[in-house]
């Protein structure tokens, strides 16, 4: 239901009554409570949207969210990336694209705000021809440089730039502005003693260090129509030592509000610790929210891992909030207000939760599980093919349900076959993990659409060379989907038991000694991402004494950004140490050593338990030697994700996707 039926429901609906209510924030009435909060895609060119940053904008309001906060828009050239990733609102060449954007938010009944941002001394792991700047000189741990100490007039001239960014915002038709003062950027910066020690008319009492605050709302006023909404995003808590914390947030909006201001929004962290993976609780910024929105009376949106309908109408049922917000949640799936709205909860795709392939901007944005998402969508997707083939898919991971999903989307007959018991291959291993479990979401959403889809799934199947024979005469095309192993481990020195992650994480772990003396070695040969990590964690966990080597030059260095920080956290409250830099030597007639992978004298070890992590091995099935001269007759046969080569989720999802469109 899509039709008018289902945008009736996205303003009045019986199972969430509460979410998809109209609400009134200054002179704006938005549809529904649900608001896509700031995620930039990056793909700008030159300062500008692209297209494709368009249509994704697009598919947010099309999918029913009753606002869309549109984010990583800067003010001023002095927080200018190098690579004009950023949408630089000061810039007029900037306002038809920004036109365009409303235009198609507008079309699908959704009002769109736009938020200004400048980042002072963080420069979010890009690098600039300008110097980071800041009210005073303190460096972030985050970036390699100090700031520039900006003086009176560089303050004046920035000030001017969001007089002129929010002028074009208002040239290009947006419904309002968001001023960001959270995460700890510019503004934070100057609320902030902890990075504002001035001792001007800007630094010092907290009237002072509110003032560059009041000087920016000031000049914005002056260009903003009356019919133009004000907000402001705030941290609840910045989640750093020496930070803002809820009492400080509150006294800040407080104030704020004797401006005027029409609505704030709160959230949790600074840069490095705002995008909450699945180490998290959901919904952490809520109680913050009602604080802010008790003390002002000020309409107030919250986000921050809020990934469901659900949360969203008990948070406003119970008045914390007036509006929810997600990012992930509507990368993952932009359609989840409509489908939540028209009882298709069940096909809601929901996020992991993993920051992967959402927050590598490689180069921009793109989902784990939602290839349109970077992409765009196939144009054969979802469109009735006239002849349906018979397809046959061997392998039930994220590569091949998601295959079948498409292809079967599409018209054509599919049948599925599994080895295993369960659908999921390899990532139903990696949800195993400590902090993890939320991997296996992609999984049930695959499998309930598979049903819907009525593809014949088949577990226990394992496919011989006979059987692959007899699938490809039946076949119309064959897709080979059956993912990847563990390699095979070497031969352990005496005294020690070598296993791999899979064995630690599934439980598979031979009868050892007591915790008591029970020492581990995890040896990461060359991955950085979370296989050994995850096992250390657990066998930490579990009682082990446990010490991780790899010969990478830095630790966790493929695992993102904002997991980084909580998973190293974790390890060190657990005991585990962690050292790089160190190649692991064994042998079958020999001690087992440490080598220094750039030279230095062996140490020789003697744990008990041995993990060994290398790249996983490709898995084929019988009779199918070479994936490249897979094409041919009786059936061409198509072989991706892990058993092409192993890689991520997302490389699977997008893989399945694309096959299944061009079937």
């Amino acid at each position: 239901m899509t039709g008018q039926a289902g945008r009736d429901a996205l303003s009045g609906n019986e199972t969430f009554p509460h979410a998809f209510s109209p609400f009134t924030i200054g002179p704006m009435t938005v549809r529904n409570r649900l608001v896509a909060l700031p995620a930039g895609t990056s793909m700008v060119e030159r300062g500008v949207p692209t297209h494709g940053d368009v249509e994704h904008f697009e598919r947010l309001a099309a999918g029913g969210v009753g606002m869309i906060v549109g984010g990583a828009i800067v003010v001023h050239p002095t927080t200018t990336l190098r690579s004009r990733k950023l949408v630089e609102a000061y810039a007029d060449e900037v306002v038809p694209a920004l036109r365009d954007k409303v235009e198609v938010v507008h079309r699908h009944g959704a009002k769109f705000v736009g938020q200004l941002v400048h980042l002072g001394r963080e420069f979010i792991g890009g690098e600039s021809d300008r110097p980071p700047v800041a009210p005073s000189a303190i460096k972030t741990p985050r970036d390699a440089y100090p700031p520039h100490e900006l003086t009176v007039r560089e303050i004046d001239d920035i000030v001017e730039g969001w007089r002129v960014s929010t002028a074009n915002l208002v040239k290009a038709g947006l419904d309002g502005v968001e001023i960001h003062a959270a995460h700890g950027y510019l503004v934070a910066q100057f609320f902030s003693p902890l990075t504002n020690r001035r001792t001007d008319a800007f630094g010092g009492s907290f009237g002072n260090r509110m003032r560059f605050a009041h000087l920016v709302v000031e000049a914005m006023r002056s260009v903003m129509p009356d019919d133009f909404v004000l907000g402001v995003r705030l941290s609840g808590e910045e989640e750093i030592p020496g930070g803002m914390g809820i009492d400080d947030c509150v006294r800040i909006a407080e104030d704020l509000a004797g401006l005027g201001v029409d609505y704030f929004s709160i959230t949790h962290g600074t840069r490095g610790k705002y995008v909450k993976d699945s180490s998290h609780a959901d919904a952490v910024a809520v109680p913050s929210a009602a604080r802010v929105r008790a003390a002002t009376g000020v309409p107030t949106l919250v986000g921050q891992r809020i990934r469901d309908v659900a949360t969203a109408d008990a948070v406003v049922r119970a008045g914390h909030a007036d509006l929810v917000g997600m990012a992930r949640a509507l990368i993952a799936d932009p359609e989840l207000p409509l489908k939540s709205a028209t009882g298709r909860l069940d096909e809601v795709r929901g996020c992991l939760g993993i920051n992967q392939d959402c927050r590598a901007f490689d180069p921009h944005l793109h989902c784990a599980v939602n290839a349109e998402i970077g992409r765009g969508r196939h144009p054969a997707v979802g469109v009735r093919v006239a002849t349906p083939k018979q397809v046959y898919v061997i392998g039930g991971g994220p590569a091949g349900l998601e295959a079948a999903r498409v292809a079967a989307g599409r018209g054509h007959a599919v049948t599925l076959f599994e080895g295993a018991g369960q659908l999921g291959g390899a990532v139903r291993v990696a949800a195993a993990a400590p902090h993890r479990a939320t991997l296996i979401d992609v999984v049930d959403h695959l499998e309930r659409e598979l049903k819907r889809l009525r593809v014949d799934v088949n577990l226990g199947a394992s496919i011989d060379a006979e059987d692959l024979a007899e699938i490809r005469a039946m076949a119309d095309h064959v897709v080979v989907a059956t993912g990847s192993r563990p390699a095979d481990l070497p031969t352990p020195s005496p005294g020690s038991t070598v296993v791999t992650v899979d064995d630690v994480l599934l439980g598979r772990l031979p009868d050892l000694p007591d915790p008591a003396g029970r020492h581990a070695l995890v040896y990461d040969e060359d991955d950085g991402f979370w296989p050994a990590y995850s096992a250390a964690e657990a066998l930490a966990r579990a009682g082990w004494r446990t010490r991780l080597v790899t010969p990478l030059t830095a630790l966790a260095s493929r695992i993102p950004a904002e997991s980084v920080g909580p998973l190293l956290g974790r390890l060190a409250t657990a005991g585990v140490d962690l050292g790089v830099g160190h190649r692991l030597h064994m042998a079958p007639d020999g001690p087992l050593l440490l080598r220094g992978a750039f030279g230095g004298e062996p140490e020789e070890i003697a744990p008990a338990l041995v993990v060994w992590h290398q790249p996983r091995v490709p898995v084929l099935p019988g009779g199918l030697t070479d994936p490249a001269g897979a094409e041919g007759e009786p059936a061409p046969v198509s072989v991706i994700g892990d058993s092409l080569a192993p890689r991520r989720i997302g490389h699977a999802i997008a893989e399945g996707y694309r096959l299944g469109a061009e079937i």
